[in-house]
């Protein structure tokens, strides 16, 4: 079976260790599913692990970044008891922890479609660049969900007010309106990602590899300030009870037969 998460390490140009972590299910869009969960939070710790990394680079293979959680996994919620729902959706806050948690720079790169709980894994990012043409969403609310679990990380990213428009809404957004949001913080054509991507890491690595590890500590120090992290259990029992909800189911199954849910009114 092939792993929905490659974990590998490179060199930089100055002779740095550079570690990433590569969403590996294109044919899928690389949709978050359990598997694919379970191997980011163990990639983040194999590479937490390593005191030789200066830096990890967050990346996908195929045309999408992730096209959030995939709805076959999620419609199986309707089968699971309640403890069951809760667990699983701690699979995705301890994958989104384990990210934000590494030590050293998290850079992430993003092309295609991001969308749920893949913007989710953007926000646990120190620094994200966009691909011109990238596009963003928040599509929980048209499958009758809500994204909970994502939700500290996101305000943390943007920043509440502008949280509440995206939530609120649904609406897909472009790579220039995620870089006024302040979500993605360059945007670049294909090839100019690629060089960017390399001055990114030289840069970081010309830092002094305790220095900067203190810096994610400091930081990590401050967010913990922020009282958000203190509903993530109630945000884990939220998404476990919607997603086994006539309404969830129906979004769902809209989405999946493609067509509109039965909450859209549609013209006689």
């Amino acid at each position: 079976m092939t792993r929905p998460v490659h974990v590998t390490r490179s060199t930089a140009r100055n002779g740095s260790a550079i570690g990433e972590l590569r969403l590996a299910r294109s044919e899928r869009g690389n949709a978050l599913d359990e598997a694919m969960l379970d191997a980011i939070a163990e990639g983040c710790a194999e590479l937490a692990g390593d005191g030789a990394l200066r830096a990890v680079l967050l990346t996908a293979e195929g045309k999408h970044f992730c096209a959030g959680a995939d709805l076959a996994w999620m419609r199986r919620a309707a089968e699971l008891s309640d403890e069951e729902n809760v667990l699983d959706a701690e699979r995705l806050d301890a994958a989104l922890d384990a990210l934000a948690g590494l030590p050293t720079p998290l850079v992430a790169r993003t092309q295609g479609c991001a969308y749920g709980g893949g913007v989710g894994l953007l926000c646990c990012a120190d620094i994200v660049l966009a691909e011109t043409g990238a596009t963003f969403r928040f599509s929980e609310p048209l499958l009758g969900l809500v994204p909970a679990v994502i939700s500290p990380y996101v305000v943390r990213a943007i920043g509440l007010r502008r949280t509440r428009r995206r939530f609120l809404t649904a609406e897909a957004f472009d790579a220039v309106q995620a870089l006024e949001d302040g979500l993605v913080h360059e945007v670049l054509d294909a090839a100019a990602l690629e060089v960017r991507t390399s001055a990114l890491l030289d840069s970081i690595t010309s830092c002094g590899p305790v220095a900067l590890r203190e810096c994610k500590a400091l930081l990590d120090r401050l967010q913990a300030r922020d009282h958000l992290g203190a509903d993530t259990i109630a945000n884990r029992r939220l998404i476990a009870r919607l997603r086994t909800t006539s309404e969830a189911q129906e979004g769902m199954a809209a989405f999946l037969g493609r067509r509109s849910p039965a909450w859209v009114a549609t013209a006689d």
